[in-house]
């Protein structure tokens, strides 16, 4: 057996990137690619309950009490944001323009949820832990092997979306210090998008504004601004990520409109961040058809600073 299939096996015989725990060749290695599949919600099959005013998928008549304290960014998330240091938060309606607040993770929490919706949507939460986890590590810290991580995009986009929608019906979304209506132009589609990748408009998803060959510099910080539209909806919204800038975009892409993601990476298949010794990627999986670009940047520094979402 020559060298290059020796490796291959390993790989293949090796722990599958996605983090289940099960062998590769079982997992998520298809044909000659890495494939992790959206994870299944099933949101629209959950049998019918009841009705809870405050749950904001009441619409699909499955809720199930009590209403529950929905995280408005995951605990497991906001954990690996924060490291060693403190989690605080800027930009919402109930601070100063510019103030910034250290909050525990478990403290930022609203009545928006059942416990049977919440319950459903926490598949995204662990995909979303994964990645942040990864990218995190892979940032700061260099080593001489490769690290490889596999996430389903689509899982990233429903968490961000999920995100978004809770700060937004929380009332924790705000343009200066004026409390957005937290509508989205796409509200009634928005429970849909959330169950399923497919009802997603063509163009809509995320879009990063790195371009390859960027030098990264990571800061430790988590933050969320919305785009709107003449009618003061949301139809986008700006991530910054540990560094990373994306747009999740809520719409189909229209240049005249958004002449800032003209060049953008639509949905990129694999982040590659460069060490000076080795090269680690992650690995995004998309079913949308579409041939989709790699990102590669080059690792600078780490930024020290207390994590902040707004």
């Amino acid at each position: 057996m020559g060298e290059a299939k020796r490796k291959r096996e390993a790989v293949l015989n090796g722990p599958c990137p996605c983090a289940s725990a099960r062998a590769a060749r079982d997992c998520c290695f298809v044909g000659q690619n890495w494939h992790r599949p959206a994870t299944a919600l099933g949101l629209a099959e959950l049998p019918p309950a009841s009705v809870i005013d405050r749950c904001y998928m009441k619409e699909l008549n499955s809720c199930v009490g009590p209403i529950s304290g929905e995280h408005l960014i995951s605990v497991s998330v906001i954990e690996i944001l924060q490291g060693d240091g403190g989690f605080s938060i800027s930009g919402v309606p109930w601070l100063e323009a510019g103030e910034e607040k250290i909050m525990a993770p478990k403290s930022l929490r609203a009545n928006c949820l059942c416990t049977k919706h919440n319950s459903a949507l926490s598949p995204i939460d662990d995909a979303a832990r994964y990645f942040f986890l990864s990218l995190k590590t892979y940032l700061e810290s260099d080593t001489a092997a490769p690290r490889h991580a596999l996430v389903s995009g689509h899982d990233l986009e429903r968490w961000l979306l999920k995100t978004a929608k809770a700060l937004a019906v929380s009332g924790n979304l705000a343009r200066g210090r004026e409390k957005l209506s937290g509508t989205f132009a796409q509200d009634d589609a928005l429970i849909g998008m959330l169950d399923d990748p497919a009802a997603w408009p063509a163009s809509a998803g995320v879009y990063c504004l790195m371009n390859t060959g960027d030098l990264m510099v990571n800061h430790a910080r988590f933050q969320l601004v919305p785009w709107m539209n003449e009618q003061d909806e949301i139809v986008a919204l700006q991530v910054s990520i540990l560094g990373f800038i994306f747009v999740l975009l809520l719409e189909p892409l229209d240049i005249v409109t958004y002449p800032m993601l003209a060049d953008a990476k639509y949905r990129p298949a694999r982040i590659t961040i460069a060490h000076p010794k080795s090269n680690s990627w992650l690995t995004l999986s998309w079913q949308d058809g579409q041939v989709h670009e790699a990102l590669n940047v080059q690792f600078v520094q780490n930024v020290p600073q207390e994590n902040s979402a707004a």
